[in-house]
């Protein structure tokens, strides 16, 4: 929702509170309104740290000359900020905080902003839009007693708007009405461009489409004119829905283009205020937990002083009373008191610093989340182009050894990228087991196979063990132990040249419905000095062999001793420099009923001759290419839309035995066009394409009606599989 903040129009104009002060507090004064003024200038520069120091000291000021006017403008200013960081709940309390001074101080207008502050955090933050609403007609009334318009326009809109969001359209038409009123009285050419947006909607809502088409093409008008591009975005948005509503399909692919268009420029456009935003979201509450630190510091030297005065005092009325003695052990028995009663809150606030740096982490893997998502959609192109070329036979030999080195790269950052978002997901707790049947024979030779290029490289022998009588269905987080195992076989062949790596499994015991087995990686390389070995499992540690120009963060064996505890298991080590090393771990497993259905491999390699069409809905060029490729390599047809709205619409318009659908996409995306599909099309098998963590997005997009998921970068295997599994007969 789009939502003016009364912080637009803020003026300080300080009335003078402070006569009956004495004349040695004007200076302070003085500093006061300076406090203000920059905490308020530095507010719209997006410099939030430096505004809230600013903010914070005025605060100060105000308190020890005890004037309510400025105390709410100080909290006002924090709240405010608070706001800009989406940090809604603080925003809250310093809205709550300044409204009650803007009221000990008679200030309408300071009541007025506060009641506008706390709709805003009700409905963008909260989405309680029926509190929102008691907020705004409080500030709108107010609006009404001051007599000034300007101000009164803010809450009058934000009642029209948000009535219009909560679909009670009869009573946002006498605020709407009102709203056109003041933006003409005050020649507001924004607010004039959303009155006229809001009265689309609302003729949109009543079915007049061409009224509505009227009110968006006259605010289009004036945003265009004045090169408004946050109200281009919604309001090409809305006439893109009222375009579609009306059939008219055409014109609302045009429009969605238009609305693309200028999201991207608000998005460049605001790209330096979210980087100072996210720049501070890290360290507002450390420098806001210093400041009371130091605050109570100063509290407790300044009544230790005080209590020295007392001592020496009684110490010397104790030449001239007897009972002095007495009485000067009282005094100190007091001073322990309050010294514990201080130490006990400081032991108070450092469990509430302990939870803002839990808090801390949260936003830091939040943050490392995005970005490795952001990292891994580009290296699909990478992997993908370059797997492609390689199954080209036409490419030259030299070429060819130049296209492995450069899959091998980015397979490796690939890797690199996954382990730093398992470790940030391992953090924050949110990773979760997920058991399903498993062939630990087939997963533990697929995952040797798939380091045979690496193994070529260094000339190593990799050598699988398993015994004959391993169940061929066991109940384990295949995904987590094929994590582990990736990461110490990666290990091994990182620090091996010339030698072997042995991927061996033992059955430990064996019982009626349960197995416990070992696995174990042991490799012939350098091997581990003794006083290393509890150092290799610490994040970012890498044992130092500049001789072998081993690369890496480091991070693959601490994600292994972290999944293993969740697994309930540990990590041993066996190794002598020089001598190779032996990594193991025990695991405790269900055995399941084995079942005839061939594996989904086995299947495929029967081939089929059957044709088929497939719908592929992607947004990236490059990722277009790869995909269609590598469909065309395993044998199918597909046909390429580039986002959920022409997705939706070719699937009304053709038959596809097979849907594969990106889930981010711009106007309608993978998650929106499928429930519409589901609308018409029951049947069509649906497969999500993604370059997030599986675990975050499966359970949504199973219950949506999606039948599976891959991750990208896709490999030509898994997608021929996943394909297969899906792929009705």
């Amino acid at each position: 929702m789009r939502k003016i903040f009364l912080f637009t129009y803020f003026v300080f104009s300080i009335p003078y509170l402070v006569c009956s002060q004495k004349e040695s507090k004007f200076p302070i004064n003085d500093s006061l309104q300076y406090l203000i003024d920059t905490a308020n200038d530095l507010t719209f520069e997006y410099k939030i740290k430096e505004s809230l120091e600013y903010a914070i000291k005025a605060a100060n000021y105000a308190h020890e000359l005890d004037n309510d006017h400025y105390k709410s403008e100080a909290y006002y200013l924090m709240g405010y900020n608070y706001e800009t960081l989406v940090d809604y709940k603080n925003a809250e309390q310093y809205f709550e905080k300044s409204l009650r001074y803007a009221e000990q101080a008679n200030d309408s207008l300071l009541v007025l902003w506060n009641n506008n502050g706390l709709g805003n955090v009700y409905s963008d933050g909260y989405k309680d839009l029926e509190t929102s609403l008691v907020f705004y007609s409080k500030a709108t009334e107010l609006g009404k007693l001051l007599n000034d318009s300007k101000e009164y326009m803010t809450p009058v809109i934000n009642l029209a708007w948000t009535y219009i969001d909560a679909k009670e359209f009869d009573k946002a038409i006498p605020y709407l009405e009102e709203a056109n009123k003041l933006v003409v009285e005050n020649r507001d050419i924004e607010g004039y461009c959303e009155v006229y947006y809001l009265k689309g909607r609302l003729a949109l809502s009543q079915n007049q489409h061409a009224k509505a088409a009227e009110y968006f093409k006259e605010s289009i008008g004036i945003a265009e004119k004045h090169n408004m591009l946050l109200e281009l975005s919604y309001l090409y948005e809305a006439r893109a829905e009222m375009n579609e509503k009306n059939g008219n399909v055409a014109e609302a692919y045009k429009d969605i283009k238009r609305f693309q268009e200028y999201k991207d420029k608000v998005y460049n456009k605001e790209k330096l205020k979210q980087i100072e935003i996210a720049r501070v979201s890290f360290n507002v509450d450390e420098y806001k937990r210093e400041l009371e630190v130091t605050k109570t510091e100063n509290e407790y030297q300044t009544k230790m002083a005080n209590n020295n005065r007392i001592i020496n005092v009684i110490s010397v009325a104790s030449l001239i009373f007897l009972f002095a003695t007495a009485f000067f052990l009282y005094i100190g028995y007091r001073s322990k008191k309050k010294l514990n009663d201080v130490l006990k809150d400081k032991n108070k606030e450092l469990v509430e610093a302990k939870a803002e740096a839990e808090k801390l982490t949260q936003v830091k893997s939040q943050f490392i989340s995005t970005v490795s998502h952001e990292l891994r959609t580009p290296l699909y192109g990478v992997v993908g182009i370059t797997s492609l070329l390689l199954e080209d036979k036409d490419v030259l030999e030299k070429h060819r050894q130049l296209l492995g080195s450069l899959k091998f790269s980015g397979d490796y950052l690939l890797n690199l990228i996954n382990n730093v978002l398992q470790i940030s997901k391992i953090e924050s707790n949110k990773v979760r087991l997920a058991k399903t049947p498993t062939n630990l024979f087939k997963l533990s030779q697929n995952l040797l196979n798939s380091f045979e290029y690496q193994a070529k490289s260094k000339e190593n022998e990799l050598i699988l063990d398993v015994p004959n009588d391993l169940p061929d269905s066991l109940n384990v987080d295949s995904l987590r132990l094929s994590e582990i195992l990736i990461n110490l076989i990666g290990n091994a062949s990182k620090f091996t040249e010339n030698g072997r790596i042995w991927l061996r499994i033992k059955i430990l015991n064996k019982e009626k419905s349960t197995i416990y087995i070992r696995y174990e990686v042991e490799d012939s390389g350098v091997g581990i000095p003794e006083d290393k070995k509890d150092f290799v499992f610490e994040k970012f540690s890498q044992v130092d062999r500049e001789s072998n120009k081993v690369e890496g963060t480091g991070l693959g064996l601490s994600i292994v001793k972290n999944l293993l505890e969740m697994m309930d298991s540990k990590v041993y080590l066996e190794s002598n420099e020089g001598r190779g090393a032996k990594f193991y771990f025990d695991l405790t497993l269900e055995i399941l009923e084995d079942g005839n259905e061939q594996s989904v491999n086995e299947r495929n390699n029967e081939g089929t001759n059957v044709y088929r069409r497939i719908l592929v809905a992607e947004d990236n060029k490059i990722n277009q290419i790869v995909t269609k490729n590598l469909l065309g390599l395993i044998g199918y047809d597909c046909v390429i839309v580039e986002n959920g709205f022409n997705a939706v619409q070719m699937v009304k318009k053709e038959d596809f035995d097979l849907i594969l659908m990106d889930l981010n996409m711009p106007y309608l995306n993978g998650s929106e066009a499928t429930k519409r599909i589901r609308e018409f099309d029951k049947t069509t098998p649906i497969i999500a394409l993604t370059a997030a963590e599986l675990g975050e997005v499966q359970e949504e997009c199973l219950a949506i009606g999606m039948n599976d998921i891959i991750n990208k970068p896709l490999n030509k295997n898994d997608l021929r599989d996943i394909i297969a599994k899906n792929l009705i007969p």
